[in-house]
């Protein structure tokens, strides 16, 4: 099997990015890709930073789910905006069955809406205080 280049490369992003668990420099959970953010350069497009949390997510799905999802991110937040929470590709260390960061999640403000559902919903359900283990 031959080995793509190094460099700039077309891949399939919502196979090999979408969904995909962040993981930060100390092996913690940051969260999931649920949306990517792309810039225009001179040479086409390329990743700018992938996008986490419902506000991202609702967006992809759309339709009534997805502004729930919008709404629920911006009462989490505390915020009318439905922005959300954004990691530069910049910080990105490695792409493989999960997406491995250069920096440590504390350094990261993105884990308000995350935090949330984790301590409200997930660890409640059997099983759910070993997620991001």
């Amino acid at each position: 099997m031959m080995t793509p280049p190094l460099g700039p490369q077309t891949i399939d992003l919502a196979l090999r990015l979408l969904d995909r668990q962040l993981i930060d420099v100390d092996g913690q959970l940051v969260g999931k890709v649920d949306d990517v953010e792309l810039i225009e350069t001179a040479d086409g497009w390329q990743v700018d930073a992938f996008l986490l949390g419902p506000a991202a997510l609702g967006a992809r799905v759309g339709g009534r789910w997805g502004a729930t999802m919008i709404g629920l991110h911006r009462r989490l937040r505390g915020t009318d905006e439905g922005v959300p929470p954004r990691i530069a590709f910049r910080h990105v260390a490695r792409i493989d069955s999960a997406i491995e960061l250069a920096v440590s999640a504390r350094e990261l403000d993105i884990n308000a809406s995350e935090s949330w559902v984790y301590e409200h919903l997930i660890r409640r359900i059997p099983g759910g205080r070993r997620a991001g283990q």
